[in-house]
């Protein structure tokens, strides 16, 4: 039994995607994250199935491919979030900077659009 329930988690898997040419695969679609609101939203979303399957006693082997198919949606939801942090950074290093030179303007500035970054990650998104 356990070797049926290998074989076919192995071919829903390898089903999940097919080769096209020269290595590529043609992988599940998934969703874009453009903008910080749409990754937060698809995040919130995407966990709530993940965590529904990670929570269960035990996983099919189509809990497996819709894990699979989860996580390239949750990926380009946290890239994009890694992408937003960088500029974060640089802005609060701005920030930083401007404070120790007296520079009232830059502080003012840079400290907006930081707070303005910050406060998209500190709200709830829509769950």
């Amino acid at each position: 039994m356990k070797n049926i329930l290998l074989g076919v988690s192995s071919f829903l898997l390898l089903s999940s995607f097919k080769v096209i040419s020269d290595g590529e695969y043609n992988h599940f679609p998934s969703l874009a994250a453009p903008t910080t609101d749409v990754a937060l939203s698809n995040l919130a979303k995407f966990n709530k199935e993940l965590g529904a399957i990670v929570n269960k006693s035990a996983l099919t082997p189509e809990d497996m491919v819709k894990v699979h198919e989860l996580t390239y949606t949750l990926e380009n939801a946290v890239m994009r979030l890694q992408s937003d942090l960088e500029t974060i950074a640089a802005d609060l290093e701005k920030v930083h900077k401007a404070s120790e030179r007296l520079d009232g303007e830059t502080v003012k500035r840079a400290g907006h659009k930081y707070l303005t970054a910050t406060d998209k990650l500190l709200t709830p998104a829509i769950k």
